[in-house]
């Protein structure tokens, strides 16, 4: 393939981004803003915590097809009370007061988690194909000479800053508060009772040794001695195979429990953003991205130039043209401006039923305030 034919379809794909993003900052143009006025129809209790500050965010109710639709404005207190108010529309009143509602975190799972089954599986099935030929072209690409010479280094030193500055944020350090709240921690604990037994078999060949080296250890020595020999008993508790065993078994039940993918997901957010805020990040991809080097292993085949296509006005659910998603706009807008911002989702019984399986991220339980002033 040709240089100026790997130009087109690279121009192709770029069209398609530019034209999203032409699509995007017309909605956020458009986004409906609440009344002022507005008496809370109904008012909350959180139970335990939310990746977002205080403060107002949207209502959005889910037509039949899914499609959300804004109608009204909660509000969010320092101490934890929610208050709903709905628009006067009667549909708004009366999704926003019977139905229940769902506190989230503005996260691009959203979206994604109200797209109809049909739709997602297409392009879960899609995207599974681009990446598998950007798997090819990827392990092509850092095995290249001139991506280890001109890219690797300037990737590396972003890579390590994004992982750093992810890990000591706010987000996460509260992220981390949350899960400590809701984890289950039988898990860690089946985890240590495994390894206890053979820790305490391996130190009990150099008892003395062991106890004083860990006092020592504990307490902020700087001896060498000390240090390998907590070192060596550590290697060997983990090079046992029990302990491999043991690991292997119940581990992967520890990474893949909800509160640890919900730090995970905080901590890929926040890496996302240090990267995309680092100075040298887009020109970096765009001297990338236009190097004939890298045009010529062909990372732009149909199937990518579809999914860059479709994966936007998928999340979008845009209908008709010039049409906008109040849900999508709200949650773009406020990753552009890196707000931690929430909204209420309410759901019908059938709905909640619909979208169990369908990755909604989680979020703080609510438990409804009584009150003789409550409109019904």
């Amino acid at each position: 393939m040709n240089d100026d034919w790997q130009n087109h379809r690279f121009l192709m794909a770029l069209t398609s981004l530019v034209l999203m993003v032409g699509v995007v900052v017309a909605a956020l143009r458009i986004v409906p803003r609440p009344p002022s006025s507005l008496v809370p129809d109904v008012s909350y209790v959180t139970l335990g915590s939310l990746d977002a500050n205080a403060g107002e965010g949207p209502i959005f109710i889910l037509g039949d097809d899914l499609f959300p639709h804004q109608c009204g404005k909660a509000r969010l207190m320092v101490e934890g009370k929610l208050d709903l108010l709905a628009y006067a529309d009667p549909t708004c009143r009366s999704g926003v007061t019977k139905s229940q509602p769902f506190l989230l975190a503005a996260d691009i799972r959203v979206p994604w988690a109200v797209v109809p089954s049909t739709e997602r599986d297409d392009l879960r099935h899609l995207a599974a194909t681009v990446m598998e030929q950007w798997e090819k072209v990827g392990h092509r690409l850092i095995h290249s000479a001139f991506f280890e010479q001109s890219y690797a280094p300037i990737i590396k030193e972003i890579l390590r800053d994004a992982f750093r500055q992810a890990w000591t944020s706010q987000a996460t350090d509260q992220a981390l508060t949350r899960a400590g709240e809701t984890f289950d921690h039988r898990q860690i604990d089946q985890i240590i009772e495994g390894i206890l037994p053979i820790f305490f078999e391996k130190a009990k060949k150099n008892f003395w040794q062991t106890v004083r080296g860990y006092t020592e250890t504990m307490f902020g020595s700087e001896d060498k001695t000390h240090q390998e020999t907590m070192t060596k008993l550590g290697v060997e508790v983990f090079s046992d195979p029990r302990t491999r065993e043991h690991i292997t078994r119940t581990v992967p039940t520890f990474l893949t429990s909800r509160e640890v993918m919900t730090v995970g997901a905080v901590m890929a957010k926040e890496s996302l953003k240090s990267i995309v805020d680092n100075p040298r990040t887009l020109p970096l991809m765009g001297r990338l991205l236009t190097d004939q080097r890298f045009l010529a292993l062909q990372p732009f085949s149909t199937e990518v130039e579809r999914f860059i296509r479709v994966l936007p006005l998928r999340l979008m659910r845009l209908r008709r043209q010039f049409d906008h998603n109040p849900l999508a706009t709200y949650i773009l807008r406020n990753m552009i401006r890196g707000r931690r911002s929430f909204l209420i989702l309410m759901l019908s019984p059938p709905q909640e039923l619909q979208l169990a399986n369908s990755d909604l991220p989680p979020g703080p339980a609510l438990r409804r305030i009584e009150s003789s002033t409550t409109k019904h």
